[in-house]
């Protein structure tokens, strides 16, 4: 009887190391579940159903467990926050993806708007320069009475990034660059471009200053016919000292006298059948 009270206590301890070796490994399995929840954000069935069933003995996991550890551990720390921070640099990616397509449809876009301009800007340069090619021979022979001249693009291929060289040979003369010319004979070319440009679209407002100085009396004459021929469609401002000029072209005159010695006056003249207008201020002359 005493053996079998003897046997029963052991027993009776064992269920109690047994039910407490129980209580502590559901408590760690517990506590791995909720891990394992929390790490990687999933409930542990669905985890688990992931897994396919694998048949390995015990020493065979444990040491892979030990490998996985040993691995682990070679990583160093886990940083908790690096599963959001991959989530914001990612949608951070994504947002500088979508700005950069953008750009580049952009660019896209503008490449193309800027052909389409050059383009145009080609067709209506050639054509522009083609008149005032024209107009600009028609001048030159009417103010030098003959001669030949010429506008050339120094590179055809590229019109809009080009120069521009004016050729001009005066009757009697070989063609020559303006620069080689007389001042009177420059002047003339000048104004024979000025005056192909307004053929071919006229201007409001011109004004010259002394453009007629180194021209001579012949010379003064085709002038004064161009201004005439032109004045209808754009008003001209002209300064200069020839009489010549201001008597045969000019509709009103405006100048400056002095009757007393460091006194100017303001003097206009209408030149079409108008009397001399009085001076209508004195300014003093700087000394």
């Amino acid at each position: 009887l005493d053996s079998i009270r003897r046997n029963a206590t052991a027993l009776a301890d064992e269920l109690h190391h047994a039910e407490l070796r129980l209580t502590e490994l559901s408590a760690r399995r517990n506590s791995i579940r909720e891990r394992l929840e929390l790490e990687w954000r999933r409930p542990i069935e669905e985890l688990l159903a992931e897994v396919a069933p694998m048949e390995i003995d015990d020493s065979t996991l444990r040491a892979e467990a030990e490998s996985v550890r040993s691995q682990l551990d070679a990583l160093g720390p886990v940083n908790p926050l690096a599963i959001e921070e991959h989530e914001e640099e990612l949608k951070r990616v994504e947002f500088l993806s979508s700005q950069r397509a953008d750009l580049a449809t952009a660019k896209l876009s503008l490449q193309q708007a800027i052909r389409e301009i050059d383009t145009t800007a080609r067709a209506l340069f050639l054509t522009t320069f083609t008149q005032v090619r024209e107009n600009f021979r028609q001048i030159f022979m009417t103010l030098f009475g003959g001669g030949d001249c010429d506008l050339r693009l120094e590179n055809s291929d590229t019109p809009l990034d080009c120069d521009i060289e004016i050729h001009a040979s005066p009757r009697g003369k070989l063609t020559q660059r303006i620069h080689l010319l007389s001042s009177g004979e420059r002047a003339l070319v000048a104004l024979s471009l000025l005056f192909g440009i307004f053929l071919t679209k006229p201007s409001p407002f011109c004004l010259l200053d002394e453009v007629d100085a180194p021209l001579d009396d012949q010379n003064i004459g085709r002038f004064v016919r161009m201004l005439n021929r032109f004045k209808d469609k754009t008003q001209f401002i002209v300064i200069t000292h020839n009489p010549r000029t201001t008597t045969e072209a000019a509709d009103a005159v405006y100048g400056v006298t002095m009757q007393e010695p460091g006194v100017s006056s303001f003097v206009s003249v209408r030149m079409r059948g108008a009397a001399v207008e009085e001076p209508d201020r004195e300014i003093t002359a700087s000394v």
